[in-house]
């Protein structure tokens, strides 16, 4: 096989690539490890910016999203057993938008498909070679040892991704942070409660309500990373958030049957090495933030906005400055990014062994966010994604 641009992973950072390129008319090969249906039922967060949904409609694929989408101005955050209301809304009319992750692909997925563009499903990478020059995949499909042959490579296979590996001294360049806590979250046949929703700080832990639809509630609690989350009963979990969304309200969540439990530890993850020869990463297989500050998917859409302008540019001859300063460019956005979501992270849960002086620092910040005009509208400016778009 011969395509410009070899794409291995087909979560949002690749298939929205390859939608981004097709409308440059760039040809590329979406390759996937897993299976099609195992990629449709990943459950995963979908809260956007303004700029990620800008850019899904302006690539086409936005009609659903816009009829389905829900559309935010505030949200809301607990301590001390009280509700506070902020505003995640700009002068210019900016908002986020919840729209499951999951149903951006299955929308990216079905166009593709649609347009009868190359999209492999079961078909690993195994390795490539002459990164430097000419790369070549290697990889296996319905049992038979295949190559791709491609002027770049797009690594958006994610953390545990072969693409990074062929990266020299990748590793040296890597930055992680593991926190002994995760996420137990839980997808729900339980309508969305308009007072109840967003984030809970208690000396219990942390817990959020989301939606995913109306009539589809996705909740978490903070346990431990290493959490034993089938004995957690139904009841057990809906008698926790309560607990941990206490406001003195009288307001309980809606309660209905769990469809699906999981647990995500959290864990914040910069390699700097984003590119080399003619390699180019994206998204989760160059960075993961802890889901607090909901900016995974968005910044996996700020990398995909560089590198298929970077590409447009060359392959239009008109100069390769862009895909040269790629990581310099994505990374600053990044860390600006990363630095939000653990101050968010850092700030929200409690964390093993936490003091009472610690616990009057979080309050402390929260206040700020909350009550002053400086940290209001630092607060909606890091939600909406502001300071880190490029």
């Amino acid at each position: 096989m011969r395509t410009q641009v070899g794409i291995v992973g087909a979560g949002p950072a690749g298939l929205l690539l390859g939608r981004m390129l097709q409308n440059l008319g760039i040809d590329a090969v979406v390759l996937e490890s897993r299976s099609r249906d195992y990629v449709l039922a990943r459950i995963r967060a979908g809260v956007l910016e303004q700029g990620t949904v800008d850019t899904l409609i302006a690539q086409g694929i936005g009609d659903r999203l816009r009829r389905q989408g829900m559309v935010h101005e505030n949200m809301q955050i607990r301590w001390a057993g009280r509700r506070n209301d902020f505003t995640v809304e700009d002068e210019k009319g900016r908002r986020l938008t919840t729209y499951g992750q999951a149903e951006i692909v299955k929308d990216l997925i079905e166009r593709r498909e649609a347009d009868n563009l190359p999209l492999l499903f079961s078909a690993p990478a195994q390795r490539i070679e002459n990164v430097e020059t000419r790369p070549r995949i290697h990889f296996t499909h319905e049992g038979a040892e295949r190559t791709l042959d491609c002027d770049f490579v797009a690594g958006c296979d994610g953390f545990h991704g072969v693409c990074r590996k062929h990266i020299p001294n990748a590793d040296d360049r890597t930055f992680l942070k593991t926190y002994p806590y995760g996420w137990l979250g839980i997808l729900a046949e339980a309508a969305p409660h308009a007072e109840i929703r967003g984030f809970a700080h208690s000396t219990r832990g942390f817990a959020v309500a989301s939606a995913r639809s109306p009539k589809i509630g996705r909740l978490y609690l903070q346990v431990d990373r290493n959490e034993d989350i089938e004995r957690w009963s139904d009841e057990a979990i809906w008698d926790e958030l309560d607990r941990r969304f206490e406001d003195g309200s009288g307001h309980r969540l809606n309660r209905g049957r769990i469809l699906k439990k999981d647990l995500a530890p959290l864990r914040a993850f910069v390699c700097e090495a984003m590119q080399h020869g003619r390699i180019f990463l994206a998204g989760d297989a160059a960075h993961i933030v802890p889901p607090s500050g909901a900016k995974g998917l968005n910044s996996a859409v700020g990398d995909v906005r560089v590198l298929a302008e970077g590409l447009r540019r060359h392959f239009a001859g008109t100069g390769s400055d862009l895909l040269d300063h790629y990581a310099e460019i994505c990374l600053r956005r990044i860390w600006a990014t990363v630095h939000w979501s653990c101050l968010l992270t850092d700030t929200l849960h409690i964390a093993p062994n936490q003091t009472g002086f610690d616990l009057q620092m979080q309050y402390a910040t929260l206040n700020h966010w909350a009550k002053t005009e400086l940290g209001r509208q630092h607060f909606c400016n890091a939600m909406l994604g502001l300071p880190y778009e490029v």
